[in-house]
């Protein structure tokens, strides 16, 4: 397994990854050194409840995000008043991510292309694609052709035409100024950088050799399911249901007339058995319905994946994964509706403990840790 290392005088790399997700801004302070295996220093998890903020009103919701992060990075500067990056990792609904093809016909196909001239190119199509209240905070060259011919890096090819297939990654302005502006606060010398959640699954597959086929990747976080298609040459985002785990949560927890503080153990003593049959019969037919209604929400979009290779290779990841009935349903259901058996294989944390020091190893765990891992590991790229 090949990591890209953010390269330091001496070797060492002092990271903060943060993870934005639809449940909690979750954070991992970490120490990277060439040879040697990263230590974790400390994981900080902040919950936040956007469902009550819809509920107020959107003109609320980023307040809690600008105290978020101001939380973040005072809580990180009390470990360690030292960072050389921060890697935000961004899931549904924080980013957009917009595919764009540039094709030009070159004056002189016998002169060697050069770096400006493919940053030329990625600038002008970056100016078309801007919007207003967005701010793009990630580029990435997906393909790139000279004479219609595949090649990795244009530059030093001779050639009449230079084709460029680029995916740039928006946030919203105030979100991007919340977030720098919490970190020039405590870490002003610290650089930063941004990644779509379908950006860090794509290298976590990469990196973990699981890229040999294109995978439909299913995020399922605390209020959103993520729908990606990733493959070695590139990853889009195809769609989102609004329904997580907390989804699932309120429903038991309304059906119950209960707290919904209350069912996190009761889903832990649901998915072991220990309930009573009654009470374990009652909330099956509570989450038999719910997952029938997460099916329908997301079952256009797979529609897309039907006569596709992609569509035989499912990968989980988010909090939701661990949480074992969403596998078994995920198959059921491509079976009933596609007459697909799909292998369903479930990303967490764990893929690359090895990587990690004895003592960091249980810090980072679960399908809901997988983004902070690999932004940790492998970020930025």
């Amino acid at each position: 397994m090949a990591f890209g290392f953010f390269k330091k005088e001496g070797g060492k790399t002092h990271i903060l990854a943060i993870d934005l997700g639809t449940a909690s801004i979750s954070a991992a302070m970490a120490v990277r050194q060439e040879g040697k295996k990263t230590e974790v220093l400390k994981v900080f998890r902040y919950p936040i409840d956007l469902f009550e903020y819809q509920i107020a009103g959107g003109a609320q919701l980023p307040h809690i995000f600008k105290e978020g992060f101001l939380r973040v990075f005072k809580d990180a500067h009390v470990i360690s008043d030292h960072l050389d990056v921060v890697a935000v990792g961004l899931s549904d609904p924080f980013f957009l991510d917009k595919k764009k093809q540039r094709k030009v016909t070159r004056s002189n196909p016998a002169a060697a292309i050069t770096a400006e001239e493919i940053n030329s190119l990625v600038k002008t199509s970056e100016s078309e694609i801007a919007a207003q209240n967005l701010a793009i905070v990630r580029r990435n060259i997906l393909n790139t052709q000279v004479n219609g011919y595949d090649v990795r890096n244009a530059s030093g090819y001779k050639g009449k035409t230079l084709a460029i297939e680029m995916m740039f990654t928006s946030i919203s302005a105030t979100l991007k100024e919340y977030i720098e502006g919490a970190k020039d606060k405590f870490f002003p010398k610290s650089a930063i950088s941004y990644y779509s959640d379908a950006a860090i699954f794509r290298e976590a597959l990469r990196a973990a050799g699981n890229l040999s086929e294109p995978r439909i990747v299913i995020d399922i976080g605390g209020e959103v399911t993520g729908i990606f298609l990733v493959d070695d040459l590139m990853f889009q985002h195809y769609g989102a249901a609004a329904f997580g785990i907390r989804t699932l949560a309120r429903r038991i927890a309304s059906s119950l007339k209960i707290d919904a503080a209350d069912t996190d153990s009761l889903l832990k003593k649901y998915t072991a058995g220990t309930l009573d049959d009654a009470a374990q019969a009652k909330i099956s037919r509570i989450i038999a319905s719910a997952l029938a209604d997460w099916w329908l929400s997301l079952k256009n979009t797979f529609k897309q994946f039907a006569e596709t290779a992609a569509m035989k290779k499912v990968m989980l990841s988010g909090g939701g994964v661990d949480f074992p009935a969403f596998p078994t349903f995920l198959k059921e259901n491509f079976k009933k509706d596609f007459n697909i058996e799909v292998d369903v294989l479930i990303l967490r944390a764990e893929v690359f403990k090895d990587f990690f020091e004895i003592a960091s190893q249980n810090l980072l765990s679960g399908g809901g840790d997988i983004v902070l891992a690999s932004l940790v590991l492998l970020a930025p790229w």
